[in-house]
């Protein structure tokens, strides 16, 4: 377990931030597609709720975590329960929460060695998690410096999995995995 302190990296957001090159070290991961699918087919999420679907009508929209960015005005986005942490569902902090998706298909995130430009503006917290489900550690982080937390938190040899996490709602964002593990 982390010892508690509250990292934080990055620049202010009145700075210019700066273009990213490709980072092969990691592997962006949004809901899996197949997952969803299903999900959209049957009406029901996998914890028995019905979608709530609604219609985007400002922007910045929703968090979509089909395709890692915010809904434009006018998409049909559903809110649905998840679990992210599903490496160890038995974990104590496997818990489950209210994501948004769009509605009807998706193409999903394509740009799985990146982080998600969408979200790039978002101040984020990252943490860190063991094969176990147990938390190592946690960094708050602006979209600017999110590599840079990532690859941080991944020094850890005993870290699987960082799950990305809204500051203000505490809301799963997407999960990133080392390069060299295979797709969940």
């Amino acid at each position: 377990m982390s010892d508690g302190r509250q990292h934080t990296t990055g620049r202010g957001r009145d700075h210019e931030c700066m273009t990213t090159a490709i980072d092969t070290t990691f592997r962006v991961q949004a809901l899996p597609a197949h997952d969803l699918t299903r999900i959209r087919a049957t009406g029901v999420d996998d914890f028995g709720h019905p979608l709530r679907v609604s219609v985007a009508d400002e922007e910045p929209g929703t968090p979509l975590r089909c395709c890692l960015r915010e809904a434009h005005v006018g998409e049909r986005v559903a809110l649905i329960s998840w679990r992210p942490l599903r490496e160890a569902p038995d974990s104590v902090y496997a818990e489950v929460g209210p994501v948004f998706v769009h509605a009807d298909d998706c193409p999903g995130y394509r740009e799985k060695g990146a982080y998600p430009e969408g979200f790039r503006h978002r101040v984020q917290v990252m943490r860190a998690y063991s094969a176990t489900g147990d938390m190592l550690d946690a960094v708050m982080t602006e979209g600017a410096a999110a590599e840079e937390a990532i690859a941080g938190l991944f020094t850890n040899p005993e870290a699987v999995v960082v799950h990305s996490r809204n500051v203000t709602a505490g809301c799963y964002m997407f999960a990133v995995y080392r390069a060299d593990e295979p797709a969940r």
